[in-house]
């Protein structure tokens, strides 16, 4: 008889900690509920033993959008000063999105049409700064990860992203991963590195699978800017 073991990670809510009612800065009105992401042994791919914490976050029950747990400093501050914080999360995550998701396309040595046109579209979302992820799709393209590029940015959105929001930029990339009907080793093992450099447990490689099997795109992208 076959034991097949691993770990796997699960997203779960924090009951004891109070909810932040109607304080969502992204759709205005929806409450924000306390979430953590925990490594459990499983067995039999059912989960048994809950291990370590990854991240603790907070997550909008209503648009799904997922902030840092410093979200409950930011709202005591002006309301130009919220808009301004989320300006500058917005662009941490497009600027990891788009080097992440250029650097996934060539890393096989095919840069394929399919994974050039998920990039487009994802750009295109964030039309305000359409010319400067442009430019590091460009960049990251043509030099890969020269000066160690990519992963400063998945760095810093490390420093000022959830853990969720990490997750959505991962399943994001791992679009590309798919976009040409394959997953080759080398986007295996380099989803995997990202995962690292997002201080996630290597494990969750299949969360993140599983995350983009089980949400349309559009979904994922609702939660990106915290």
């Amino acid at each position: 008889m076959f034991i097949i073991f691993g770990t796997r990670g699960l997203k779960h809510t924090v009951n004891e900690s109070p909810i932040l009612s109607n304080a969502c800065p992204n759709c205005n009105n929806g409450n924000l509920v306390n979430k953590l992401y925990r490594r459990w042994f499983t067995l039999f791919f059912i989960p048994v033993i809950p291990l370590d914490v990854v991240d603790r976050f907070y997550q909008c029950d209503s648009c799904k959008s997922a902030y840092n747990e410093n979200i409950r400093t930011v709202l005591q501050q002006s309301q130009n000063e919220i808009d301004e914080s989320q300006k500058r999360a917005k662009l941490v995550f497009g600027k990891a999105l788009v080097a992440s998701m250029t650097h996934m396309s060539i890393i096989d040595g095919d840069f394929a049409k399919e994974e050039e046109r998920e990039i487009m579209d994802a750009i295109e979302g964030f039309s305000e700064m359409k010319d400067e992820l442009l430019a590091i799709h460009h960049n990251v393209k043509d030099n890969a990860n020269k000066g160690n590029q990519v992963f400063n940015y998945l760095n810093e959105a490390r420093n000022a992203l959830s853990a969720e929001a990490l997750m959505n930029i991962l399943a994001q990339a791992a679009v590309v991963l798919l976009a040409d009907g394959s997953i080759e080793k080398e986007e295996e093992d380099l989803m995997k590195e990202y995962l690292i450099a997002c201080g996630l447990p290597k494990e969750m490689y299949q969360t993140i699978i599983d995350k983009l099997k089980q949400k349309d795109i559009s979904e994922l992208k609702e939660g990106q800017l915290n």
